[in-house]
């Protein structure tokens, strides 16, 4: 036995025991003081209990808390915090759901949601140029009010979402349903790399734990559970995004709905949800103005009042949202086409390497390279801690 037992280890075990999703901690701690003595009091005691099931038995016996702290120092040496309910840094809003999670993998910093308010942004995978766009500019606009961006790390509307609030400067949340480690979507590695500069990736699945399907809808409870509501930009009839939205009503949270047209493949969920009292926005005011007397600096930033819901122009023609109106482009007869990515990729607000790599789509060497030919024709600022924005003046 060893002579000191870190307490996060107790909440590992368990998980491991019950699994994701479950509820029955609160039943333990209904009866017990705190999970030691839980684990303590052996099996006959867990027997008496009445409500876990033989796998559950068998579970809590099989994996012991010694493990359970070899899995914790093993996450803790491969940069991933161990955040439990007795931590002081663990979401407060994911208190107030029945089923929290009794362990969160952290790669990053989470933000204070007791001070920032959080909004999850969901949608459709396979999201059309007019979703990617809505998603990209309501979360930039969120987090240029200083709303975290809550979303799951996927292609499609979650990418658009995580990549707004990046580019506003702001602060984002993505909820894996994997271990943060795994292999999961590798396209987008170099996004989780710059959300974790700029907020944190977060998991209940311990390392190692591979992407199956079952996660993911047990998952986003935590996405709707860390914020104040959830935005559904587009969703199908069939939709995980649907699965979010049903948990926000679950937990008391808001959901809110952008209107699609009636004949696009990924308009049903979305309209669904209206006809079903979801409220309907347009921009991303009207999501601020329901949380405006909580945080009264919400609808005070230099661009309130604006509407930031684009065209139906493909992605591509739309005006980057954290360009100076009217600036020239560099020629590109003159600039690489890196250079040029990168340029695109800058806003007013100074970014960090990691961000701007994954706005750009290129690998931290090249973007290196040019940096440097932006530099020399001084088109971009560069600040300490590798972080750059577009020259001031």
């Amino acid at each position: 036995m060893m002579t000191e037992v870190d307490r996060r280890s107790y909440w590992i075990w368990l998980q491991h025991a019950l699994g994701a999703g479950s509820s029955k901690q609160n039943r333990i701690l209904e009866t017990y003081p705190c999970l030691a003595d839980f684990y303590e009091s052996g099996i006959s005691a867990w027997r008496f209990e009445g409500y876990f099931t033989a796998r559950e038995l068998e579970k809590l016996s099989a994996f012991s808390v010694e493990q359970a702290q070899a899995l914790l120092e093993y996450s803790e040496r491969i940069g991933q915090r161990v955040v439990t309910p007795e931590c002081a840094n663990y979401p407060e809003p994911l208190r107030h759901i029945h089923n929290a999670p009794c362990v969160l993998y952290v790669k990053g910093e989470l933000p204070d949601f007791t001070l920032l308010p959080a909004i999850s942004v969901v949608g459709t995978r396979k999201a059309t140029a007019t979703g990617i766009s809505a998603a990209h500019s309501f979360a930039y606009s969120l987090a240029r009010r200083g709303v975290v961006v809550v979303s799951g790390g996927a292609l499609g509307i979650d990418t658009a979402a995580h990549k707004g609030a990046l580019q506003a400067g702001g602060k984002t949340v993505c909820v894996l349903g994997c271990g943060i480690d795994f292999n999961y979507l590798m396209a987008n590695a170099s996004l989780r790399d710059a959300i974790a500069v700029n907020g944190a990736v977060i998991s209940e699945y311990p390392p190692n734990t591979q992407a199956v399907n079952s996660n993911f809808p047990i998952r986003n409870r935590i996405i709707s559970g860390l914020s104040l509501g959830t935005l559904v930009v587009e969703a199908a009839g069939k939709s995980g995004s649907l699965i979010t939205a049903d948990y926000a009503l679950e937990q008391g949270r808001d959901v809110f709905a952008i209107p699609s047209g009636i004949y696009s493949p990924v308009s049903q969920g979305v309209n669904n949800l209206i006809k079903n009292g979801a409220k309907p926005v347009s921009w991303p005011e009207e999501i601020l103005e329901e949380y405006s007397s909580r945080f009264p600096g919400l609808l005070n930033e230099e661009d309130a009042g604006i509407n930031v819901v684009v065209s139906k122009a493909p992605v591509s023609e739309q005006p980057h949202p954290g360009l100076k109106p009217n600036r020239e482009l560099p020629d590109e007869s003159t600039f690489s086409a890196e250079a040029v990515s990168l340029y695109y990729a800058l806003s007013g607000v100074p970014q960090h390497i990691t961000a701007l790599a994954a706005q750009a789509g290129l690998s931290i060497p090249v973007l290196f390279r040019a940096v440097t030919e932006l530099e020399l024709a001084g088109k971009i600022q560069s600040y300490s801690g590798r972080r750059y924005s577009l020259p001031h003046g």
